[in-house]
Order: structure tokens, then sequence, then C-alpha cells
């Protein structure tokens, strides 16, 4: 099947959800340290898995001052993806291609400070059901590796919810709007209130169309080019109908609710509806 106005849309907001709270909130740690190795049998087996602390890892180099890796440092050598190293943004982890398990592996990048998901999951069975791993960005030791593929907390998790089209214009345009909700899962109030605050200014902000084919990663989780630059790929698509954040409304969990929760986890909800003018199968 060939990619919808749904799969675009959710590709789109994905990207501009994103670098939105890393832009307008600097919500990211640069950090350096150690890699650990693990035996993971989902993986190649050419390659070794080396995973830092934390997850998940800043992409995009359009945002100022944070640090994107394009290596690590193995056994002190800087070795990038020409030497067979794949940068597993998403579980913060790098995959190395013939590393010994004994290697030193180091390196540098910025964290970011909620992980960002899209999940099909409603709401109720994110805040009661689910049980998460709390990757706290405060420095605290042991250190290891921080366990790939599951869901980690602090995150937002992104679903687009119900579509309705109406009449616009003659020649059959149409008005879609879409509602998409974000429910954040916070290890304290303050990174809470101020996702909170930074994505209810975002009313009558526009979102490019980028398609789905302009989605950066890979199945790996590294990036396709090599290096990912948010404004540059909207730039490339500045002629398209933008998609429209309508109307926003936040929301939050009051600490009483919070108390009847499996975690202690500061919870709250964005609701956004994001319009655009457009002809159906277009």
């Amino acid at each position: 099947m060939k990619a919808q106005f749904q799969h675009n849309l959710t590709s789109a907001f994905f990207m501009w959800f994103d670098n939105f709270l890393l832009t307008k909130g600097e919500a990211y740690t640069n950090t350096t340290g150690e890699f650990f190795y693990y035996d993971d049998t989902l993986i190649d087996s050419r390659y070794t898995a080396f995973g830092s602390p934390y997850k998940q890892w800043v992409t995009d180099s359009s945002i100022a001052g944070a640090t994107v890796p394009t290596g690590v440092f193995i056994n002190g050598n800087l070795s990038g993806r020409a030497d067979g190293v794949v940068l597993d943004f998403d579980n913060g982890r790098a995959l190395i291609s013939g590393a010994s398990t004994t290697d030193t592996v180091t390196g540098s990048f910025a964290v970011k400070d909620f992980n960002v998901y899209f999940t099909n999951d409603t709401e109720d069975d994110l805040i009661t059901e689910n049980k998460y791993v709390v990757n706290s960005r405060v420095p605290s030791g042991p250190y290891t590796y921080i366990t790939p593929y599951d869901d980690v907390a602090p995150a937002i998790f992104l679903a687009a919810s119900n579509l309705e089209n109406k009449p616009f214009a003659f020649g059959g345009m149409v008005d879609t709007v879409v509602n998409m909700k974000a429910v954040i899962l916070s290890d304290d109030p303050y990174k809470l209130d101020g996702a909170l605050s930074i994505f209810g200014d975002s009313v009558n902000e526009g979102v490019e169309p980028i398609p789905m084919t302009g989605y950066p990663y890979t199945e790996l989780g590294d990036l396709k080019d090599d290096s990912y630059n948010y404004t540059n790929v909207k730039n490339g698509y500045s002629e398209e109908v933008p998609f429209y954040i309508k109307s926003v409304r936040t929301s939050k969990l009051s600490d009483r609710a919070r108390k009847a929760l499996a975690n202690e986890l500061y919870i709250g909800f964005i609701d956004f509806e994001v319009e655009q003018h457009r002809y159906r199968f277009s």
C-alpha cells in the first residue's frame, strides 16, 4: 500500500513535535561516557552491541548546542560508519561490526529529556497498565547499559485519534481535521510543566507536510544519510500546503490521582487539533 494522508501526517507530526520540544525547551543534556557490551540475539550476528546508560539520543543537527554523534571511540580510536559502526539513536547504543566483547567503547552524545514514541495504546493503558523503566537524566551510579526495545520514561507518547473531513471549497477540496494526542510521563514536575507550557504555546504553528519518504531513520535506528537536519528537510517542502495547529489543550493528573498508579511518574496530556485544506487522494 502506498502512503496515505494519515501516514504522512503521522511522520510529519512526529518530526515536528520532536524538533519543537528540543528547540523551544532546549530539552536535552550533552554527556560523555562508557558503553557496555551486552548480548542481543535480535540483531545481525556480525554486530556487537555496546549500550550507553541513556536513550534516546538527539539526531537533529539543527538543535543548537546538541552533540549529535557521528561515531564512537573504540580502544581510544575514533570509529564511524565507514568503519562498520551503526549508531542506534533510539536505543542509545552502538552496533559495531567485528568488535570484541572486551573492547573499551566510549562516546559523546546529547540525550533527550523525553523519549518520544508513537503508540496505538489508549491513555488509560499508558498510565495504568504499562510499567516503565525510569531512565533518569540525573547522574547517578553505578552505570550500565539501558535495555533496548522497551519504552522507557521519561517519555511522551503520541497518537492520532479521530479524523473528520468537512466540505471546504468547490472542486472537492475538504477541510481535514485530525485530533492528535500526547501523553507525558515525567520523572519530575518541573519537566512536565515545561513540556505542557511549550506545546500550549504551539497553537497557530505550521507543520511542514514531510512525507514518510523523508523520515530520516533506518531499521537499525541510525540515520539514512549519516546526518539529519529538520530545518533543511522541512524547507524542501515549503511550497506544499502545511498542516496547521488549530487548537491546543493541556491538562495533568493531580497528585491525588497519581497515588493510585503503580508508578511515581508525573502525568500530563496534550490534545492537538490539526487541520489541512486538501484534495482527497491527491
